[in-house]
């Protein structure tokens, strides 16, 4: 923290506001150590660094810590975990006994020739005997229901319930923590029900005219500190485009002098086919915007931020009702309909954004950071 001694706390990164509020908590020796979701919104090498200090200390001093977290690659690395769904214990013990619920269902393998592995994954998603499946690396990781290594066991591949699999080159893996947390759900009768049928159409299969998004020498400059320095870049139509990078990069700032929240200092931006440096407002009622910290109303209920939102973005009548009962059944919001957004789980509040976001059928959709605190199903979904 050396560095940013004279610098706002509210004006620090994500990762450096977590490492600031760590510290503070530790300065008067606790013994014991309680961090809810330590790490949302923080970026890899971060989190690597919180989780270097947290073992630090506990190894050298001895301090006891209890954590909740979504992130199942964090709770791997904990002595004992119990696992939570809809506020009940669904199983605990070491990361080890919950990964073991998966052995002889975790399997990779390489798509079909001439198949992509995003539009594999959706094809595994469709089988009822497969309750899990993502992208590794070109590859599909994909999780059984059933230990199917034990019907071929000669060859050590599973049984394929129809032509999908029998063309793919399919191997054995060592079972992981998010595979036994998805049996888990599993047996709830969660995921199968949340994952469903996925449908996947790549940009290159959509009609696409020109540029979405244009950037050109983009700066922006808050006092003698540059947050984004001459950046180019270009989106295509029914392209998804991504913005990578830790905490701090510039990310948040990009997105938002994107969506006509914040001028340039300099530079040229066109978004769907407008001068954000002249009309913003014009632009805005073409994009939807996600926040990367929840932004809605959280003393309105579900269908009162809907009912707001759609009339700030001037829908009326019979066409504001159709679109508000769209969000309602696409983002499975309808038994939470009543309830403040403010009380909402995490992975919902995030629903509930994105269909604020969509309500008016934008040309553009910006999301930042939009699956932070979500769990493994949440985010699929």
């Amino acid at each position: 923290l050396g560095p940013f001694t004279e610098r706002l706390a509210g004006q620090l990164s994500g990762g450096m506001k977590q490492k600031l509020g760590l510290a503070c908590t530790l300065v008067s020796r606790p013994e014991l150590l309680l961090l809810d979701e330590p790490t949302v919104g923080v970026d890899p090498l971060s989190r690597r660094e919180l989780w270097e200090i947290i073992f630090r200390l506990v190894n050298e001093q001895g301090l006891s810590v209890l954590l909740s977290t979504s992130y199942l690659d964090e709770a791997e690395r904990c002595g004992h975990v119990v696992v939570m769904h809809r506020g009940k214990v669904l199983a605990q013990g070491a990361p080890g006994e919950i990964s073991q619920l998966a052995a002889g269902r975790s399997f990779v393998a390489d798509p079909p020739t001439g198949i992509k592995a995003r539009d594999f994954q959706a094809r595994l998603l469709d089988e009822p005997t497969i309750i899990d499946a993502v992208p590794v690396g070109g590859q599909v990781r994909f999780v059984c229901a059933s230990d199917e290594s034990k019907w071929r066991a000669d060859q050590g591949l599973p049984k394929p319930s129809s032509g999908v699999l029998t063309q793919a080159r399919v191997s054995e893996v060592a079972p992981r923590f998010e595979d036994g947390f998805m049996v888990l759900l599993y047996r709830t009768g969660t995921a199968r029900e949340s994952l469903g049928a996925m449908t996947v159409t790549s940009a290159q299969e959509q009609e696409r005219n020109g540029a979405a998004v244009e950037v050109r020498d983009l700066v922006r400059q808050f006092g003698g500190f540059t947050a984004v320095d001459h950046i180019n870049f270009e989106v295509q139509r029914g392209e998804i485009f991504g913005l990578l990078g830790p905490n701090g990069a510039g990310k948040t700032t990009t997105f938002r002098m994107l969506c006509g929240l914040l001028p340039a200092s300099s530079g040229t931006l066109r978004v769907a086919g407008v001068d954000l440096r002249r009309a913003r407002a014009s632009a805005r009622q073409r994009i939807g915007y996600v926040a990367q910290k929840f932004s809605l109303y959280g003393q309105l209920s579900v269908a009162e931020n809907l009912e707001f939102f759609a009339s700030a973005y001037n829908l009326r009548g019979a066409h504001k009702q159709s679109r508000i009962d769209w969000a309602l059944a696409e983002f499975d919001l309808g038994e939470f309909v009543d309830l403040p957004s403010g009380d909402l789980p995490g992975g919902f509040k995030q629903r509930l954004a994105m269909a604020v976001a969509l309500l008016h059928e934008p040309q553009l959709l910006f999301l930042d950071g939009p699956t932070s605190g979500a769990h493994p199903l949440a985010r699929r979904g």
